[in-house]
């Protein structure tokens, strides 16, 4: 389908070749140099502007939102997107609120439902609740009736509360003290069934506390997590064997694994975002919106680097 870009969301995974930690830093000057004079970005909303005859469930005029495969960006006017991966924009949703979701909420429903068959009553730790792919998870949790912990720091504790986790605990504090509270919370309850990490990466800056050594370690002979610690950054090593699971479906991981979400087919998990959203147990929280020019985006994507972002950035390619 033709569709005209209104919103393009913009994620992590947009800049990885040149920040990211699935090129090898040494390949970095070579990723740049194949992705020279592309567009970028995978989330985008819009409108239907020319559609094949018969075309199933899409009429021109439509408002759509999804992603596009890698390579094509959606920072662009005009793009082809196919119909495996778009469905109707949530009525409940603001363009930039509808091309803000696509990736993030692809990731936490894929991770969570799709591949752990996350279920009521069951305690999701959340590390970073108050970024783009956590805040949507926390959200998506609570619907399915899940308990949610999460570790953020005390500027976004209220936001985080708000989204509806239970238990809150202050990264800033230190190592020592996300333990205690873990070991607290965990001899209360029992183990959490499910970890979802969006902030541990192969960069230097994300080593700091070093969760999945903290959480995984052998803690007094008591596990902490029974089920899965999900990462969605990682060594390249561990990119080369997400994607052995992601095309053959053979999984090289242990408890531990690295996610990659996956694109194709995925119209299905997109209809499920937006009846969450339609029954207002789902919003993407927008925290900027940037104009299409160079200087604008070139400021986005500085402060999504800066790691520091509540929800998520997005650009407004085109009037609404």
């Amino acid at each position: 389908l033709l569709c005209r870009v209104i919103c393009a969301g913009i994620n992590p995974c947009d800049a990885k070749f040149q920040i990211g930690d699935k090129v090898p830093h040494w390949a970095r000057d070579v990723a740049r140099m194949a992705m020279e004079g592309r567009a970028v970005g995978f989330d985008f909303s819009g409108v239907v502007v020319d559609a094949p005859p018969g075309c199933p469930g899409f009429s021109i005029g439509d408002s759509v939102f999804g992603t596009l495969p890698s390579g094509a960006g959606t920072l662009t006017h005009y793009v082809q997107a196919p119909m495996d991966q778009i469905a109707k924009k949530p009525t409940s949703l603001s363009f930039a609120e509808a091309g803000a979701l696509p990736i993030v909420g692809l990731t936490a429903m894929q991770a969570l439902v799709f591949d752990n068959h996350l279920s009521k009553s069951q305690r999701l730790l959340v590390i970073g609740g108050s970024g783009g792919v956590g805040h949507v998870a926390i959200q998506i949790a609570r619907a399915i009736g899940a308990q949610v912990t999460s570790v953020c720091g005390p500027r976004n504790s209220k936001f985080v509360e708000a989204l509806g986790a239970e238990n809150i605990i202050d990264y800033t504090k230190g190592s020592d003290f996300i333990l205690s509270e873990l070991k607290r919370l965990t001899s209360l309850e029992g183990p959490f069934d499910l970890c979802l990490d969006t902030v541990s990466s192969n960069e230097e800056q994300d080593a700091v506390y070093q969760y999945r050594r903290l959480i995984m370690a052998n803690n007094d002979g008591r596990r902490l997590v029974r089920g899965k610690y999900i990462t969605i950054g990682g060594s390249t090593s561990e990119w080369a064997r997400a994607l052995v699971k992601k095309l053959v479906g053979m999984n090289l991981f242990g408890q531990q694994e690295l996610f990659w979400v996956s694109f194709p087919g995925s119209r299905r998990a997109l209809e499920q975002l937006k009846a969450l959203t339609e029954a207002q147990q789902l919003r993407p929280t927008v925290s900027e919106i940037f104009p299409f020019e160079e200087e604008a985006v070139q400021t986005a994507f500085e402060r999504l680097h800066s790691r520091r972002t509540v929800g998520k950035l997005v650009v407004q390619v085109s009037p609404n």
